[in-house]
């Protein structure tokens, strides 16, 4: 009897070990934290009536920011952090001459979203009549919102260039009593999304259609990428 005992309490301990063993497995299974999570979750570049360039961007909690600006380069650094941060922030942007790239530098997955404008200086670009403010939003998934506001009397027209692969809006003085509009477009991975404002100048000294084609102003011209290469 006292064998048979000894041997139950020895099966006893060895099924207690084996579940503390599988329970404490279990929980560092599920407090393992995803390594490949982004930190970014959206982020908005727009340029207001005044013709300055700002970003508004949301992050994960626990994302450390470091911003770093060179010339016409935005560029902002998520790092994953231990000390609690703010979720949505908002900058300035900087920008040089007739261009300017905002681009987010996810450490937590080696991603490189970015939007790139080519636009004229702010003092043009105030003094461009048709378009007032615009913004261009990125979130996940691929999606893209593009929104805008022009002045009364302006025509839009969306035209998709498949030859280019380019988003085409044309804006021309008309009869028109909408002022803002919005599209949400769709960014194929491994491709950059491209937009362009095509603005038709009222220029009654040109004649032929020829001529007509050599004014119309393409600015500003928008690239949405997430570190792909802009083919020329």
């Amino acid at each position: 009897m006292p064998i048979i005992m000894k041997t139950t309490k020895l099966v006893t301990l060895f099924i207690a070990s084996a579940f503390a063993l599988s329970s404490c497995s279990n929980d560092e299974t599920l407090t393992v934290p995803n390594e490949n999570a982004a930190l970014l979750k959206t982020f908005k570049v727009k340029r207001d009536a005044s013709g300055a360039y700002s970003t508004e961007f949301e992050t994960n909690s626990n994302v450390k920011v470091d911003k770093v600006t060179n010339q016409d380069v935005n560029e902002f650094h998520l790092y994953e952090s231990d000390f609690e941060s703010f979720q949505k922030q908002s900058e300035e942007l900087f920008i040089d001459g007739n261009k300017l790239s905002v681009s987010f530098i996810d450490t937590n997955t080696d991603k490189k979203p970015y939007i790139s404008i080519e636009d004229d200086n702010i003092t043009l670009a105030k003094s461009n009549s048709m378009l007032k403010e615009y913004s261009v939003s990125s979130g996940q998934e691929g999606s893209v919102n593009l929104a805008f506001n022009v002045s009364p009397q302006v025509t839009v027209d969306f035209v998709y260039n498949e030859d280019d692969n380019i988003y085409e809006i044309h804006l021309e003085k008309g009869k028109s009593t909408n002022t803002s509009f919005s599209r949400n477009l769709t960014k194929l991975e491994g491709e950059v999304l491209k937009i362009d404002f095509i603005n038709h100048t009222d220029d009654t000294s040109a004649k032929t259609i020829l001529a007509k084609e050599l004014i119309k102003r393409r600015k500003p011209r928008i690239l949405v990428g997430n570190g792909e290469e802009v083919e020329d």
